[in-house]
Formats: C-alpha cells, structure tokens, sequence
C-alpha cells in the first residue's frame, strides 16, 4: 500500500511503499523519479549533512536511472554516491541539452507531439541545480531550433527530432 511522503532526495511530496521482506521502502517522486531508499536512518543523516548542490545530484541520478529504464537505485548511504556526485557535477552543457531531447523524445510518440514541460518537476533531466539551470537548457535547445515552444508545450524540430531518435535508439 502506497502512502504521501516527503521525498528524502527534493523534499516534494511524494509516495512511499514498504516492500516484503525487506529493509526500508521504494519512493516514487515526480522529480527524482523512483529509488529504494534501503537503509533510511544511515542514508538520511548522512545525507542531511551534504551541500545542497551535491544532494541535488543524486536526485538527477534517480531521475536519470528512471528515465533511462534503468533498475531504481538502492540508496544506503550517501557516502557511497561520492563518485556519482562528482560524475553528475560535471555534466556538460551538450550531456544536459542531450538528456532534454531524449526526454522529450522519450515523451514523444511521433514527429510533431507536443511535451509539457515543468522546470520545478523536470530539472534533474538536465542534470541542473533548480528550475533557472533547466531554463537555460530550454532556451539553449530553441536557440540551437532543436525544440520549439507551443502554446500546449514544447516539440521537436526535424532536427530535434533526428538527435532524438538516435539518442532513443541508443538505449
């Protein structure tokens, strides 16, 4: 049975599900996306005396494990995202306008589909500190006619669409 949590990763509302058998439970967030949170007690105080830039790197790990298909990570201690941290904390601007259009791609049936987007929700897609960080990705994507803006949301160029679909057909 699912309950409302706060997520430990963004402190947003969340939902939390205690598994069978084992150790702590499963978070489902709409920014982190989902992760198992297996020894909260360790993880937690740990994780509470790290800056906030470097717990915001975790969260776009979560996220990005999520929305790659990959399996949710198993949070124990944050001491052992270290090399993640560091890894997330040097994303380049082409890693993050990167995961944008596979995102939207991901989001995106077909050619022309439309994708809403929430920079305070969808901020660790693009590996950013906050909302301003995704902004700036958002624009450098339409600067760069990868996307456009819509009235109902945000669709890939021909030549979005193209990057899309070989980042997609990558995984």
């Amino acid at each position: 049975m699912n309950e409302q949590a706060i997520c430990v990763l963004c402190e947003k509302f969340a939902e939390k599900a205690h598994i069978p058998d084992k150790v702590g439970y499963f978070i489902k967030c709409d920014a982190c996306g989902e992760y198992f949170l297996a020894s909260p007690e360790i993880f937690e105080s740990s994780y509470a005396t790290l800056p906030r830039e470097k717990r915001t790197m975790i969260s776009c790990y979560t996220r990005d494990c999520f929305e790659h298909r990959r399996e949710p990570p198993q949070l124990e201690d944050a001491g052992y995202l270290t090399g993640i941290i560091t890894e997330y904390e040097h994303k380049t601007i082409d890693d993050k306008l990167k995961n944008l259009i596979f995102y939207i791609r991901k989001k995106s049936a077909q050619s022309g589909d439309r994708v809403f987007l929430e920079a305070r929700k969808d901020y660790p897609v693009t590996y950013s500190l906050g909302p301003e960080g995704f902004a700036e990705i958002l624009n450098n994507a339409i600067e760069q006619r990868l996307i456009k803006s819509t009235e109902t949301g945000f669709e890939l160029t021909e030549q979005g669409w193209k990057l899309g679909t070989e980042l997609f057909e990558k995984e």
